[in-house]
């Protein structure tokens, strides 16, 4: 790291730390003799970092034009390299993005002037492809002009595929090292991402094929806004523009023509799941495709990431992502919200996102969602009054039981008991509670199974309750118990549940070994 106030060459004192990509950092610095000040990237040496530096400094001696920053010094020092450009004043687009919506004909000028930037690389002789297009490496000045920044990976046309590029704007030939010849087409692929992350403020998914149905089917992209970035994502390079003028002579047109729609308001929140979840509400559109494909997509997705019964956080960001796009139908998303919601209360235990999604639900539809709502705004508000929460458990247990044989009955039992294992660790009588509610469930799920009233596919729910049940017991001291609900446990819990199965063993054979 360079401190503030190190002079470089008798020339740059360095004024602080401005950036940080990779392995390299980007500093502000003051040309002493003039009072100029430049950005300094400095790349600590190794064999990358040589490449990199080195095709840097190739590729933007080359350049003269007014969307990218010019190269005015460059040397290595011991094993370390400093290049010296023009420093650009003024903020990345993902950071604009995030903070405001940008109007439409905002954004397709915007399009226009990066769009004849990168045209402008590729008519050179030889060409230069830029490869890694995305809104971290775009920044807006002061004066409302835009500048590409990074230089980093940027190749020419002959180059095979690298490893190198951001998931999700990186074109398959690139990003998955395919050794196919790159071409303009690649950086036509990743300028279709970026405009997809523009209007909607969302990361493009590492997934092209998931991508490309959340594009298809999200309607809050303008058709022709839509039909232009589809044209740019094909999964082959012949299914693309063939080249940033046949994309500019669309964008053109796109600007000449009135926008009579409204752009739905977005607000990018930083996220996780990895990748931003936005708080928007559905939309309910007519599509163009049969809904039922939709959904039969978003399960075949998210079943993919299920342990011991339950979403991963990759599977429970794939739904989020449906959920957002807008794309599925009212029942559906309603259904996948409540799961969602569910799984962050229940499985994660993060109670500031279930609270958001559980208030997305329709109450009448899911009468339940108003317990979860107080009992949500008790946890995030830090509230310790274990008898006001207690006192919402009661009230909601008591609504569950009316419930009657239903499903709904036994997947609220089953959040029901995480929330008395909120408090029972330090309420020995909650424990107490929390065992005569579960024993009393699963009472009622035996005699609904057995007079045929309800259908409890694979033993899903009676092996929670036996799990829980079992659990409980060891905390109470009462190893009988352990052992009577464990062994059963073991007989009804699918054989998937690899980690829940040999917790349950473990702690059986404790209790066996000390008799």
């Amino acid at each position: 790291m360079l401190s503030k106030g190190l002079i470089l060459r008798d020339r740059y004192r360095i004024m602080g730390k401005i950036g940080k990509g990779g392995s390299s950092s980007v500093y502000l610095a003051e040309d002493i003799s003039i009072g100029k000040k430049w950005a300094i990237k400095y790349l600590p040496g190794d064999d990358d970092t040589v490449w990199l530096a080195q095709n840097e400094i190739n590729m933007m001696i080359r350049l003269d034009h007014e969307s990218f920053p010019r190269i005015v010094d460059a040397w290595q020092e011991g094993e370390g390299y400093f290049i010296v450009s023009d420093y650009i004043e003024g903020m990345t687009l993902d950071r604009i993005i995030k903070k405001k919506q940008v109007g439409r004909r905002m954004l397709t000028g915007w399009w226009i002037k990066i769009a004849e930037a990168i045209a402008y690389l590729h008519d050179l002789k030889p060409s230069i492809l830029y490869l890694d297009l995305k809104l971290e490496n775009i920044m807006l000045k002061k004066d409302g002009s835009l500048k590409l920044i990074d230089f980093g990976i940027a190749g020419r046309i002959a180059d095979r595929g690298s490893l190198y590029g951001t998931p999700g704007y990186a074109a398959p030939e690139q990003y998955y090292n395919r050794g196919e010849m790159l071409d303009e087409r690649t950086d036509v692929y990743a300028f279709g991402m970026l405009m997809y992350a523009m209007y909607t403020g969302r990361r493009p998914d590492s997934d092209r094929d998931r991508q490309e149905i959340l594009i298809k089917c999200d309607r809050r992209i303008p058709v022709k806004i839509r039909r232009i970035i589809l044209n740019c994502i094909g999964e082959e390079k012949n299914s693309r523009y063939a080249d940033m003028h046949a994309l500019l002579t669309d964008l053109t047109a796109l600007k000449g023509r009135k926008d009579n729609s409204s752009r739905l308001k977005l607000t990018a929140a930083a996220a996780v799941l990895c990748m931003g979840i936005f708080g928007a509400a559905a939309v309910k559109y007519v599509l163009a495709e049969p809904r039922d494909d939709i959904a039969k997509q978003l399960l075949t997705e998210a079943n993919r990431h299920i342990r011991d019964g339950e979403y991963t956080e990759e599977g429970i960001r794939i739904i989020c992502s449906y959920i957002e796009s807008g794309c599925l139908d009212e029942d559906t998303c309603q259904r996948f919200t409540y799961e969602v919601a569910r799984n962050y209360f229940s499985i994660r235990r993060n109670y500031r996102e279930a609270l958001r999604y559980f208030e997305m639900l329709d109450k009448e539809r899911y009468p339940e969602a108003g317990y979860y709502i107080r009992l949500c705004t008790l946890q995030v508000s830090f509230e310790e009054d274990n008898e006001k929460y207690i006192k919402c458990i009661k009230e909601f247990c008591d609504y569950n039981r009316g419930l009657g044989y239903e499903e709904a009955r036994y997947k609220n039992d089953i959040m029901l008991a995480n929330l008395y294992d909120a408090v029972s660790a330090s309420d020995e009588e909650s424990r107490y509670d929390e065992i005569a509610f579960l024993e009393e469930g699963l009472a009622d799920l035996r005699y609904a199974k057995e007079a045929g009233l309800y259908e409890d596919e694979k033993g899903y729910y009676e092996g929670e309750y036996l799990r829980r049940l079992c659990f409980l017991c060891e905390e109470a001291g009462n190893n009988e118990g352990v052992i009577r609900y464990g062994e059963q446990a073991l007989l009804i819990l699918d054989e998937g549940k690899v980690e829940v199965r040999a917790d349950i063993t473990d702690r059986l054979n404790k209790i066996r070994e000390n008799r």
